[in-house]
């Protein structure tokens, strides 16, 4: 199973680069900027942050901590538009605060 999965109305275009989200349930689009885009790309292909990471370190300069401080901000501002898969056993982020609850 990949780290993330996006929700079944959220739909991700990648095809220019920088990608777009679209919530089908709102009719919202989330642009992602470059960056933002290898790392959810990296995460829908991977089965561990591990793996993702690796993978982001071949195309992105930055240290591993960064990636995965990075991946931890998109997560969560993923999750807090309600555009992620959620999983039996997995808390979702409360609106606005990040923090898992």
């Amino acid at each position: 199973m990949s780290l993330l999965q996006l929700a079944e109305h959220a739909v991700f275009d990648d095809t220019d680069d920088a990608g777009v989200i679209l919530d089908t349930s709102t009719g919202v689009y989330l642009s992602l900027n470059v960056t933002a885009t290898l790392m959810l790309q990296a995460a829908l292909r991977s089965d561990t942050l591990e793996e993702a990471i690796g993978h982001l370190e071949t195309r992105i300069d930055a240290s591993g901590d960064t990636l995965a401080q990075g991946m931890a901000r998109l997560t969560t501002q993923l999750a807090e538009r309600s555009l992620l898969a959620l999983e039996a056993g997995v808390s979702r982020p409360a609106r606005g605060t990040g923090d898992p609850r």
